[in-house]
């Protein structure tokens, strides 16, 4: 993951995933706040497409983890694609996200998100078990407001934080 005491030269593709990555939180969050808004179908593609350009661009050291947030965002897609059971789809994306906040959290100490995947889980559950609509609308703008918080948390970092030390990728 990254190392802020590091600083690579960066290529373009460097630059264009770090981008991408940071935006992809605050697609999310607006993602949560127009299930509230829009036909839910419309905002689940835009959650799930986001959490899936996150988990490409992301840089993370470590292939396995790598390989599990990818592949959650890959089974969210196929599933979405399939049309089979949606709900599940939008847990994975969920997942995605959690997983790579945790990573923020780790690396760069951004408190606040430390919070975030029990409020997603919380959010999820919510959508599936069809609670009440204030509690669901509640997690909506909760989960909008740590999510923008963590993109403009990130946009406010170099981008070098991001990419760390190339040489401990690992193919």
């Amino acid at each position: 993951m990254a190392d802020i005491h590091v600083k690579e030269d960066l290529d373009i593709i460097d630059y264009l995933t770090v981008g991408l990555y940071r935006l992809s939180f605050g697609v999310s969050a607006i993602a949560m706040v127009l299930y509230n808004v829009i036909p839910f179908d419309y905002a689940s593609k835009l959650l799930i497409c986001s959490s899936l350009v996150a988990a490409a661009c992301m840089h993370i050291y470590d292939k396995k983890i790598r390989w599990i947030i990818l592949g959650s965002a890959l089974f969210s897609v196929c599933w979405l694609m399939l049309g089979i059971a949606p709900i599940l789809a939008i847990g994975a994306s969920f997942l995605v996200t959690s997983a790579l906040t945790i990573k923020e959290y780790y690396c760069f100490r951004i408190y606040l998100v430390r919070i975030t995947p029990v409020v997603l889980i919380l959010y999820w559950l919510s959508l599936l078990i069809s609670v009440s609509s204030i509690l669901t609308h509640g997690f909506a703008i909760a989960s909008f407001l740590l999510l923008i918080g963590m993109c403009i948390a990130k946009f406010r970092q170099p981008f070098h934080f991001d990419i760390g030390d190339k040489s401990k990728f690992q193919v």
